[in-house]
Order: C-alpha cells, then sequence, then structure tokens
C-alpha cells in the first residue's frame, strides 16, 4: 500500500485558506445527528483526520472528550495550540497516525471524520483498515459519520481550475488548483499550488498533489457492511432531510457499529 505525503509545508496556510469556512454550522449538524441517531449520551468523539482542530475544539468547548488521529505532526501542532489557548487541554488529546494505520486505548461513544477525509483512502485497502480501526475504538451501537464526494456529481459537475485570493496583513496568499480526474480509479488528482507574496515578492511557494476518490453509495455499503458497520442515513452534506442528489457533490454518511 502506497500512502502518499501530503499537508506538509501546505499545512501552514490551512487555516488561512479555510477560514471562512462554516465550522460552527458543521459542528451543530453533527451534535444534530448525535441527538438524533445515538442510542447512548455521546460523551467522547474519536476524529479521524482532525487535521487543525477546527471542529474538534469546538466540540470540546460543548464538553466532549475528544481524541483526534492525524498523520500530520504540523496540523497536530496546530491543534494543541488551539487547545492550549482555549484551556481545552483537559478535554481534548491527540495522537499522530495515519487513520488507516491507528490503535486507541479506549472505545468511544461516536466517531467523525470530516472534510473528505475518506476521500484520501484512495486505495481499497486504506479504507478497509480505517473502518476496522474504528470499529474497535467504537462502543456496540457506537455512530461513525463521515463527508465525502458523491460519484454521479463529480461525472456530471466535473472539476475546473479554480483561483483563491487572501489578504492577511501586508501578505497576499494566493492558492491555484488544477484538478485531474482519473474515471477508472475514482480519483481527483487535484493538486494546489500556493504563493505567499509580500509587497512585489514572491517569499514562498508550496506545491502539493493530493490524489481524492471519489464514491458512490453501494461501494460505501459495501465496506460499511464488510467493516461491521449498518448504513444507516445518507443526505447531502448540513442537510439532514434531504435524498442524496447528483448535483452536489458533497454528501454525509452514517453509520452504526453493529458487531
Amino acid at each position: 500500500m502506497i500512502i502518499k505525503k501530503t499537508f506538509g509545508k501546505y499545512s501552514k496556510y490551512y487555516d488561512v485558506i479555510y477560514k471562512d469556512k462554516n465550522y460552527p454550522a458543521e459542528v451543530r449538524f453533527i451534535e444534530k445527528i448525535i441527538h438524533k441517531y445515538s442510542s447512548r449520551k455521546v460523551k467522547s468523539i474519536l476524529s479521524l483526520g482532525c487535521g487543525s482542530g477546527n471542529h474538534e475544539v469546538l466540540l470540546a468547548k460543548k464538553g466532549y472528550k475528544i481524541l483526534g488521529i492525524d498523520r500530520s505532526k504540523v496540523m497536530l501542532e496546530l491543534f494543541n495550540d488551539k487547545a492550549k489557548k482555549l484551556y481545552l487541554l483537559n478535554s481534548v488529546s491527540t495522537k499522530e497516525a495515519d487513520v488507516s494505520r491507528f490503535r486507541t486505548a479506549q472505545q468511544y461513544d461516536c466517531a467523525i471524520s470530516m472534510f473528505n477525509v475518506v476521500g484520501y483512502q484512495t486505495e481499497n485497502e486504506q479504507f478497509d483498515n480505517m473502518l476496522k480501526n474504528v470499529n474497535k475504538s467504537l462502543k456496540t451501537g457506537g455512530l461513525f459519520m463521515f463527508d465525502c464526494w458523491h460519484n454521479p456529481a463529480v461525472l456530471k459537475d466535473k472539476p475546473t481550475d479554480r483561483i483563491k485570493e487572501i489578504v492577511v496583513g501586508n501578505k497576499q496568499i494566493i492558492r491555484l488548483t488544477s484538478s485531474k480526474l482519473n474515471i477508472v480509479k475514482n480519483i481527483i488528482e487535484i493538486t494546489f499550488k500556493v504563493l505567499e507574496i509580500v509587497g512585489p515578492t514572491v517569499v514562498d511557494t508550496v506545491t502539493e498533489t493530493h490524489p481524492m476518490r471519489y464514491w458512490t453509495i453501494p461501494e460505501l455499503t459495501y465496506f460499511l457492511e464488510k467493516g461491521g458497520f449498518e448504513l444507516v442515513s445518507t443526505c447531502n452534506f448540513l442537510d439532514l432531510n434531504s435524498r442524496v442528489s447528483d448535483d452536489k457533490w458533497d454528501i454525509f454518511i452514517l453509520a452504526k457499529k453493529i458487531k
């Protein structure tokens, strides 16, 4: 199994690039699902691919105990810095590991994997192992929820190249995104090029390629059942009462550990 390196130098620009992402709304969505579907009171949450911890610190502020797992040391350092500044270190812990290769010392009430971490599981073996490890880390009946990209929508509205510009003080951050679609493997190879500009000078350049997988519902159902889960609900992202559409890339999957 080949695990490509991502979130190297790109990590230091992550929070700036995604500063307009509505993390509070996403956390409210997670809580809405917990309250509707969990058969037990959820006190502890395992977060797979936690990154810099933006969902996790908000959940910790609401009283949940969080373990965040990520393979990027830089991202975990950012996460721990936030937790320290917000006096959340008693509620938050982190573990440097790949989501397809980890173990936990206890079982959790619920597991989440946000911002298309599942898309990074480009090989079947990776996703299989991720689900097996999540299963071992969850209490029976525990919920596992994640977002991902929907195959029919990706093929209907194919990826395009994009430019994003952010101004931070006297700096300008420009991210150039180019995409290459591989319909045989159901993967989009996304290349990010980030330019940090101060005045007329480019002071830093970062380029990373992120292979991202997109999925069909039957495919996800197969892997979840194989991993000891039951598919409970599917919907468009942040719209719990919707039916999965071929017009929207982002979908949300809710499963329950049954064995």
